[in-house]
């Protein structure tokens, strides 16, 4: 399993694969500062004895059945007022390169959706998630951890609205993780290389065409109140601003729960 390269110029080209780990995230950030890396350096985890998610959450995963992985990013500085374009970007690459994967091997693309501000959903369900973490020093971005947890294999879930690729297509064969990991490496480069150079309108586009529950009405939950809203954008920022009866408004990350009747 250590044989995890990507054909890429830079995303997931080297990487170093470990059969167990407390968190990819983790290693990665304190690597990262001992160590002098290139930009794309991978670490993957056949398994995750920690693995954390959004909101300190943590990520359950079965060993050996998904991808768990972080990569090495180093974004100018020039960019930091635009860092939730990194998102996006990461985010678009994800599905971009999971919708290639669909294509090549079974001719049909996925019905997959970004549910603010970083889930990878399939068909309402939660297909993955990304956490980045940013360092700064002196005032400088200095780098920033993509950390990426896809379901894959796992066909078993604690949580009903949660699915993998074999259980949503059915497959009686594990998938191929190096095969998916090389797409998605090629997807997130992509996206990336569009943030290097600014083409933040088209990443913005192509963003909010993937939103989950994009200009719908759906129940959503505040620190007040259950709700019913319309998602109208996400703003630079990665403030989510909905229509409400009362109005617009912003919300932070932490602030708004997504509530589902099924």
């Amino acid at each position: 399993m250590n044989n995890y390269h990507a054909p890429t110029q830079f995303v997931g080209k080297t990487a170093k694969y470990l059969a167990s780990c407390p968190s990819t995230n983790s290693l990665a950030f304190q690597e990262s500062l001992d160590m002098l890396l290139p930009e794309g350096y991978a670490w993957v985890a056949g398994h995750q004895t920690a693995g954390r998610g959004q909101r300190g959450n943590t990520w359950q995963a079965e060993p050996d059945q998904n991808l768990l992985l972080s990569y090495l990013l180093k974004p100018p500085h020039h960019l930091l007022e635009n860092q939730f374009f990194l998102s996006k970007a990461v985010a678009l690459g994800i599905i971009h390169g999971l919708q290639d994967w669909a294509k090549i091997h079974f001719g049909e693309k996925l019905p997959l959706s970004i549910k603010w501000p970083n889930d990878i959903y399939l068909e309402g369900k939660k297909l993955g998630g990304i956490l980045i973490e940013n360092n700064f020093q002196a005032g400088q971005w200095t780098f920033s951890i993509i950390g990426i947890g896809l379901n894959i294999n796992q066909t078993n879930f604690a949580d009903l609205r949660a699915c993998s690729l074999k259980s949503w297509m059915k497959s009686p064969q594990p998938f191929d993780l190096l095969d998916i990991y090389q797409h998605i490496s090629m997807g997130i480069e992509q996206k990336y290389l569009h943030f290097l150079e600014k083409k933040f309108y088209l990443l913005d586009e192509i963003y909010h065409s993937q939103l989950f529950r994009f200009q719908e009405w759906h129940s959503y939950q505040d620190k007040n109140h259950i709700f019913t809203g319309k998602i109208l954008r996400v703003n630079d920022q990665g403030l989510l601003i909905m229509e409400k009866s009362s109005g617009e408004q912003a919300y932070e990350i932490k602030e708004l729960s997504f509530i589902f009747k099924d």
